[in-house]
């Protein structure tokens, strides 16, 4: 059985890396001060400076249109079923 290693938090993360971009203080200190090994501090200082740019990119993944636009088709069509039923239940006699 293999261990999966310890787990952090994207927020911790991205606190950790921004320091080590900073610069102020070194892989050892920051380390010690977030029980994290260097190596690994160093990696995700990388990764940070690697793809700080896809942050601000047009047309990100977040997109709110691409979220949004197939709601309000779902809606749409939702409403032409609901006045569909209503013309069909206008034809039979209530009870």
């Amino acid at each position: 059985m293999g261990d999966k290693g310890n787990r952090y938090s994207p927020r911790l993360k991205a606190e950790v890396a921004l320091s080590a971009y900073r610069n102020d203080r070194t892989l050892s200190e920051l380390s010690a001060e977030y029980g994290v090994s260097s190596m690994q501090i160093g990696r995700w200082k990388k990764t940070l400076s690697d793809r700080a740019s896809e942050l601000f990119e047009t047309g990100s993944s977040m997109d709110l249109e691409k979220i949004t636009d197939p709601l309000y088709k779902e809606i749409g069509r939702l409403k032409m079923d609901i006045e569909w039923l209503k013309k069909k239940r206008g034809g039979i006699e209530r009870r």
